[in-house]
Formats: structure tokens, C-alpha cells, sequence
């Protein structure tokens, strides 16, 4: 770490385009690469045989390589899209996952400069009368803000979150664009779901944006997940944490995901996967609250094996009824029992338009939930490897159309979006996970599981 100011003239990062026009430009100069590229596929492909499928991977690819370059320097909105995007690789075609992928982990930095001023404005007076030394170079580079480690006048080790310009002031304006872009990401990703990633793209950003509340949550969790074993999160230091700039605990670690690459199979490896996916359960059954941005940069791995979370930015909150209402669903699927789903779904407010949902075919239903909850069906470790249900789930949908009325609540969106994520993370890691046995587990303490599950 450096505390040489000056020296810092020459550092390597990358002005952010903050103006409208500026960003709209660089969205329409990707949005027409994108098209290329497709175009250019298809006509190969007529011109050389090539078959289609594999002509349009290499479409894939190509425009997710334009995607990710405009992506990761624009930050905000639109990088933020590529990030949800890349947590599930069911989502879009493979390559132009591994692509994305590249957002949570190399996403090019705000120039040096741009720091200070950022720094600065926050806290009113210059770095070097708050930090002893400030390293320049940062820990990561996310949609939202960067991140680097520092040490404060008391000595303190820190990792400082520094909010990049005009996030909030360009956010309406690149959801506009990006919507109107739509024509281009169909080649990738079904419109429908799209547009609802882009409305659920706008509130995460809008409470991502507030560090007063992110070190709130932080101060929060940091005692609930002590209370758990081997979880914990950084602490804030409030006293030099502002709406732009979140100063807390410096946490050493591996990327979680990165260590679980390296780690042989065994009882280490699985007691980690398994704290992984119940950690979000306690959270979202018992605790009634969602940690709601579950891509893998936001977790690590410390050195005595504790599961580190970050990044409490979007936290939401649930009423237990919906909680403990999807549980008791689970339990229908366990006794057999798809009617009394249904009710269950109609008190919990799923449903489109006031559609009654109490009215749909029971045995649809039960065949829908085959497909989308096979990991909770069968008492026994599950792979994630190959399980793809959002093909078969649409096609499905498709043949059975009256299940497109079974909408879910708002803010639903959320925690389907994280268990996205989460089965995203099992099946690049090869994570194999007895899920079932776990939601039994819950269900049975919040007084919720029926006797004898027919699994």
C-alpha cells in the first residue's frame, strides 16, 4: 500500500460516461455490433453450411463480448444487467455467460482522480487527512462502486466502497435505452423476462445507491450471522460512512467460488455448499429476509472456513405468511396434495389480474411443479450440473398456457432471482446438495411440515 500521493499520476483506469448522450451513444454503438453479429452469423451460415445452432453460439459470444466491453464501462444499469444476467448460466446461451461472468470480476476501474474527487466531496476534506495510507490499485470493480483497501488515521485496516458519478442521475435514462434495445437481447434471452430483469434492475440499483443504509445492514447482520456458525460479514465504520462512501472492516479471503474450484470433493467441500444454501434459507424462512444479490463476488472464504457475506446493499424484507406460504407449498408437493397448493397460492396473492388461481387444473399444476422443484422432491443429494428447468418450465408453460395467471406477487421477483443465482453457483462448482432434506428441515421448525412426506 502507498501513501505517495502524487505518484499516482500515471495510474490506469477509465473516465465513466456520465452525460446522457454520451451513454446513449455507447448503447446504440453496442446495440448495432450486437445486431451485426447476428446478421453476420446467419448469412455464414447460409453461405458455408454451417449448422444453425452453432452459428448462432458464435453470435452469442461475439455480442457478448461487445456487451461486456460497453457494459463494463458505463457501470450502473447496465452493468448491473449483465451481472444478474451472468449469475444463472440457464439464462442465456452458453459462452455468452463465461462472457458476463467477466462483470463480476475484471469490470475495468474508475480513473484515480475520479476517486479522490469522489472521496472528497463525501467527506469534505482531502483523503490523506482521514487515511494513513489509501492503495490505489482496487480490490474489485463492481456496477455500483469500487472497492479498496485503506488504513485510517487510528491505524484500522478498511476496505473503502466508492459509489461511481452519476450512477443515480443516469439511471432512468439507461433503463430507457436499454429497453429499447430490446429488438437486440431477444437474439439471447426471452423478452418477457428481460423486461422484468430491467424493472427489478431499477430498484436494485435505487437501494444499492443509499451506503448510509448499506453500513446499517452491515451493523445489522454482522451480530444475526454471528450467531450462526461459520458466517460473518465486515462491520461498518458509520463514523466515516456517508451516502456515497461505505468505510468497513477489511476481511481477508479467496473468492467463495474460486475456492470451491480448487477444493477436492470431500466432507470440507460439502459442508460448505451445504452452509451456502442454508444460510439463504434461514434467512428468507426464519429470518424473513433475503441477502438479494447472490452473484459470487459477493462472497468469500476466510482463512478459518467461515463463509464471508458482502455486499448488503439490497436486502429485502417478506411477510412470514408469503415465506411460510411457499414452505406449506412444498409440503403439498410432499403429500401429494396439489389442490390444497393452489389454495395456498390464492391466500399468498399469486395470481394476474385477480385471476383465481383456486380455478387452475390441479394436475397442470402438479406437473408444473415436477419440473421446477425437482431438487425438493427427492430426499437425497441433488446435482445441479444439468438441471435446466427454465427450457423445460417455458415449454411446458407453453402447452399449458392458463399457468402464465399464476403470477407471482410483487417482489417475488427477488427471491426467484437469487435462487437463480444460487442454483447458478452449484452448477458451475458441480455442487451436489440435499435441498429437500433442508426445506423438511425448516418447514419442520416453523411447524409446517405434515406428517409422513410421501418423498
Amino acid at each position: 500500500m502507498g501513501n505517495d500521493w502524487e505518484k499516482l499520476a500515471g495510474e490506469q483506469g477509465e473516465q465513466i460516461p456520465s452525460g446522457r448522450l454520451g451513454r446513449a451513444l455507447k448503447f446504440g454503438r453496442m446495440g448495432a455490433k450486437v445486431a451485426a453479429s447476428t446478421l453476420m452469423s446467419r448469412a455464414g451460415s447460409l453461405l458455408s453450411g454451417q449448422p444453425g445452432a452453432e452459428a448462432r453460439q458464435q453470435a452469442a459470444e461475439l455480442g457478448a463480448k461487445h456487451m461486456v466491453e460497453v457494459m463494463g464501462q458505463l457501470k450502473g444499469a447496465s452493468m448491473k444487467i449483465g451481472q444478474l444476467l451472468s449469475a444463472d448460466p440457464e439464462l442465456v446461451p452458453e459462452g455468452f455467460s463465461d462472457a458476463l461472468a467477466g462483470l463480476q470480476r475484471n469490470a475495468p476501474p474508475m480513473t484515480w482522480e475520479t476517486v479522490t474527487r469522489q472521496i472528497e466531496r463525501a467527506l469534505d476534506r482531502p483523503v490523506e487527512a482521514v487515511f494513513r495510507s489509501f492503495d490505489p490499485e482496487p480490490l474489485g470493480a463492481a456496477s455500483i462502486g469500487q472497492v479498496h483497501r485503506a488504513v485510517l488515521e487510528d491505524g484500522r485496516t478498511v476496505a473503502v466502497k466508492i459509489q461511481y458519478p452519476g450512477v443515480i442521475e443516469a439511471l432512468d435514462s439507461d433503463i430507457k435505452t436499454l429497453g429499447s434495445m430490446m429488438t437486440y437481447a431477444r437474439a439471447v434471452m426471452d423478452k418477457r423476462r428481460l423486461n422484468a430483469y430491467l424493472e427489478e434492475v431499477r430498484a436494485v440499483i435505487l437501494q444499492e445507491t443509499d451506503y448510509m443504509a448499506e453500513g446499517r445492514n452491515l451493523d445489522r447482520f454482522a451480530d444475526l450471522l454471528a450467531s450462526q456458525q461459520g458466517l460473518r460479514c465486515p462491520r461498518p465504520v458509520m463514523e466515516w460512512t456517508r451516502p456515497g462512501i461505505l468505510v468497513m472492516e477489511f476481511v481477508e479471503g479467496v473468492k467463495f467460488d474460486d475456492a470451491l474450484a480448487e477444493m477436492p470433493d470431500g466432507p470440507r467441500r460439502q459442508l460448505l455448499l451445504d452452509r451456502w444454501v442454508s444460510t439463504f434459507s434461514w434467512m428468507f424462512h426464519e429470518l424473513h429476509e433475503l441477502h438479494a444479490d447472490p452473484h459470487p463476488g459477493n462472497f468469500m472464504l476466510d482463512a478459518d472456513d467461515n463463509l464471508v457475506l458482502l455486499d448488503f446493499g439490497c436486502v429485502r424484507s417478506y411477510d412470514p405468511a408469503l415465506t411460510d406460504g411457499l414452505l406449506s407449498v412444498l409440503d403439498c408437493c410432499w403429500q401429494k396434495t396439489p389442490a390444497r397448493a393452489l389454495e395456498i397460492y390464492s391466500r399468498i396473492d399469486f395470481g394476474r389480474d385477480g385471476f383465481d388461481v383456486r380455478s387452475l387444473d390441479v394436475e397442470i399444476v402438479d406437473g408444473y411443479h415436477r419440473i421446477l422443484l425437482e431438487p425438493f422432491l427427492v430426499d437425497a443429494p441433488f446435482d445441479f450440473t444439468h438441471w435446466k428447468p427454465a427450457m423445460e418450465g417455458k415449454m411446458f408453460m407453453l402447452h399449458n398456457p392458463s399457468l402464465f395467471k399464476l403470477a407471482p406477487p410483487p417482489g417475488v421477483l427477488t427471491y426467484f432471482r437469487v435462487l437463480s443465482g444460487i442454483k447458478g453457483l452449484l452448477a458451475r462448482v458441480g455442487g451436489s446438495v440435499n435441498v429437500c432434506r433442508m426445506a423438511m428441515d425448516t418447514a419442520e421448525r416453523r411447524g409446517l411440515l405434515s406428517p409422513n412426506p410421501k418423498v
